[in-house]
């Protein structure tokens, strides 16, 4: 305990500096300076709730970049924690989220979230289902679960879990998160805008949604499969030549 008093009162000192972290981003895109905007507001409630900043960036592309938390700044190999983002041109598509420290997934985890809903989300809402599925890993930590993700991309955020124990057969397992980001327009929860905004398109916690999306609420499980309904096309259309089965 007074180990973790101190580790989160030397992380608290350095605030001011943790959005500066000297990563070398590119910003070829605009998904890549919105990629940077959003890690920005992720270090800073990792420190707020005493956990390390994303300190390294292991690649950095228009398609894909991996960066993670490492003892050391700017290392070149990944340690305990790694985030993988994957991106459009204009916004954010996915993000995966591997932690072998397991203690520590829940407050990572939560801080991945709540940066993209501000002060609509606070760190208990955000994580309450980290904690839930790291109790069940801790449970029965020989059994491994995963949740199926859709990763079509929807009008909220969607989260996704799973736990493997041991995959690399040293000794270490893995907790794991996949975030799959709104598509672009459809959401500023926070003020981070995700690509093209549309005017009036927020949705707070308290808004009503579609009423056939349950929602990224703190009252549901946070995760969703969005349902989308396609009508088969007319015989002579253009369409008919595809079969959509």
């Amino acid at each position: 305990m007074v180990k973790r008093t101190i580790r989160m009162a030397a992380v608290l000192l350095l605030i001011p500096a943790i959005a500066l972290a000297s990563l070398s981003w590119r910003e070829d895109t605009p998904a890549m300076t919105m990629l940077k905007e959003y890690t920005e507001r992720v270090n800073q409630l990792l420190a707020e709730a005493g956990e390390y900043p994303i300190n390294s960036l292991f690649s950095n592309y228009a398609a894909e970049t991996v960066m993670g938390i490492t003892q050391e700044e700017n290392a070149e190999i990944p340690e305990s924690v790694e985030i993988t983002v994957t991106m459009y041109h204009d916004t954010l598509n996915t993000l995966q989220l591997r932690v072998s420290e397991i203690d520590r997934f829940p407050v990572i985890a939560g801080a991945l979230i709540r940066a993209l809903y501000g002060d609509g989300m606070t760190r208990e809402e955000a994580e309450r289902i980290p904690q839930e599925r790291t109790k069940k890993a801790r449970e029965n930590p020989g059994s491994s679960f995963e949740e199926p993700v859709e990763e079509l991309n929807g009008t909220m955020p969607r989260t996704y879990y799973a736990y493997q124990p041991d995959p690399y057969h040293n000794g270490v397992s893995w907790m794991q998160m996949t975030l799959i980001f709104p598509m672009a327009g459809a959401w500023d929860g926070s003020g981070l805008v995700l690509g093209t905004q549309k005017e009036g398109s927020y949705v707070g916690p308290e808004d009503e949604a579609d009423p056939d999306y349950e929602g990224y609420f703190s009252s549901d499980d946070y995760t969703h499969l969005e349902v989308f309904e396609t009508a088969t096309p007319e015989p002579d259309s253009a369409a008919a030549e595809y079969d959509f089965r």
